[in-house]
């Protein structure tokens, strides 16, 4: 569009400057009707023939209102603004010498009646292209950014892929190794929790006889003191009364007599369940619990994925735990660096020139129409969805085409009485990654468009620097024409 404005301006100043003197209005894709050979001229549409001198005599000859492009004469006529150092337009004939200045340069009306100001509004187009060429520069920038990523990419799989077999082996037998070394661990602890507990048994079982023996010791000695075995045997009914005393319970209320002691009338039991609890406190935040797991994982951004958080490493199996937690995310990058050497280094995917397109691998990007959005997933397929919920496969990866101009997703889910359906996708440069105008112009067949830094080229940036120095250049030109009052 800017060319062609471009290549008007200079034809126009090419006929306000050299061979004959212009001829007022005249629209330059015509000037070949203007040639006054013979001295005549004929009428564009209709083919009559008048005396060149009849051209702009302010008298309609002819019927298409070609024999006057500079006066208001003809209702059809139409009068051309060269507006040279701006845009040149169109005017209905009726805007003619009416005294209002339409053409920025004035010479739609008697010459001094206007000021020109052509060179005044060509500065916001001269404007408007250097911002063009400053964000294509960036463009640019962002794409050679693009090409160094990949590069360095690459490289690092290339480097990683000589020892990526070792590498991968040893973090899995280091994996193995370390799970080992839990197991081992592990079966020690119980064994060790096993015989506390047995410890703890043998203890109680001890206390339980010495409390027998007690309350035997209490019972052969009361012997005249009735009185205070008769209120034990009260004391005993009531309390089976209300509860049945078991033979340990027995003993130690005895004992408690016996020593005036009421600590040992204590139940065993109750120093149990308080161990016990300890023992169950102790258990639960042990060095690696699983329970509630899944409140705390960790989530790896790149993988996508979720882990455990680390273990605690304040005793032997902990601090062993977390080796292993480590060594596993050491076998899962060895085995995303597998992955990405098959599909980057070794796969069969086209990734542009120069890999331009390869920091576009893995991402989706989505166009919302009214109803339906589309999603382009770039080396893996595109989808068509509508809402949350409902959604359909419209095309997986097949490529680019030979330009690189063109994305084709192919092999879609089926359409009755169609077949797969298919998404293409035009591309072209773009100041940012979007996809664009996703529609289905024939059934089942769907396209979007696509821009993005990696389509932009050298040859447009120098295009757009060529229009504006030839632009600059117009204007000093054209400037020096106002100066000197030839316009």
């Amino acid at each position: 569009m800017r060319g062609s404005v471009a290549l008007l301006l200079l034809a126009g100043l090419a006929l306000g400057v050299h061979g004959q003197a212009p001829i007022r209005g005249l629209n330059p894709d015509l000037a070949a009707h203007y040639s006054g050979a013979g001295g005549t001229f004929t009428c564009i549409s209709g083919g009559k023939t008048i005396p060149f001198k009849q051209v702009n005599d302010d008298y309609c000859d002819c019927a298409d209102g070609s024999d006057e492009p500079g006066t208001p004469a003809c209702h059809n006529g139409r009068f051309y603004c060269r507006n040279l150092g701006h845009e040149p337009k169109l005017l209905a004939a009726a805007f003619v010498d009416d005294g209002v200045c339409d053409c920025c340069d004035g010479s739609d009306e008697a010459k001094g009646n206007c000021t020109n100001t052509c060179l005044q509004a060509s500065a916001a187009h001269r404007e408007s292209l250097k911002n063009d060429i400053a964000q294509y520069e960036q463009a640019l920038a962002t794409k050679a950014d693009f090409i160094s990523r990949a590069r360095a990419f690459k490289h690092e799989l290339q480097t990683k892929a000589a020892t990526i077999d070792q590498d991968y082996a040893a973090a899995q037998a280091e994996v193995e190794r370390l799970k080992g070394e839990v197991s081992r661990l592990e079966a020690e602890e119980s064994a060790q929790r096993a015989a506390e507990e047995a410890q703890r048994a043998a203890d109680q079982a001890a206390q339980e006889q010495a409390a027998a023996a007690a309350a035997e010791h209490q019972e052969l000695n009361t012997g005249s003191d009735g009185h205070a075995e008769r209120e034990l045997q009260e004391e005993g009914q009531q309390a089976s009364e209300e509860r049945e005393e078991t033979p340990e319970e027995r003993g130690r209320r005895i004992a408690s007599q016996w020593t005036n002691d009421p600590e040992a009338a204590g139940v065993a039991g109750s120093q149990e369940h308080v161990n016990e609890g300890e023992e169950q406190e102790q258990e639960h935040h042990g060095d690696y619990s699983h329970q509630d797991q899944h409140d705390h994982e960790e989530y790896n951004g790149e993988s996508g994925e979720y882990h455990e958080p680390r273990p605690d490493v304040s005793t032997p199996l902990g601090e062993v735990r977390a080796r292993l937690y480590d060594a596993e995310g050491t076998l899962r990058e060895a085995e995303r660096d597998k992955q990405r050497i098959a599909t980057y280094l070794y796969g069969n995917l086209d990734f542009g020139p120069e890999d331009v397109f390869l920091g576009l691998a893995d991402q989706c990007f989505t166009s919302s129409q009214t109803r339906w959005t589309y999603e382009a997933c770039i080396f893996k397929q595109a989808v068509q969805r509508e809402g949350y919920s409902n959604s359909v496969t419209v095309g997986r990866w097949a490529g680019f085409s030979s330009d690189y101009k063109t994305m084709l997703f192919t092999g879609g889910d089926e359409c009755w009485n169609v077949g797969p359906r298919s998404f293409t996708v035009a591309m072209s440069c773009g100041y940012d990654n979007q996809l664009s105008d996703g529609e289905e112009p024939a059934t089942c067949a769907y396209s979007a468009k696509f821009t993005s830094p990696a389509l932009c080229n050298d040859e447009e940036l120098i295009g757009l620097r060529n229009k504006l120095a030839a632009l600059e250049a117009f204007e000093r030109e054209v400037a020096e024409k106002i100066a000197k009052d030839e316009l």
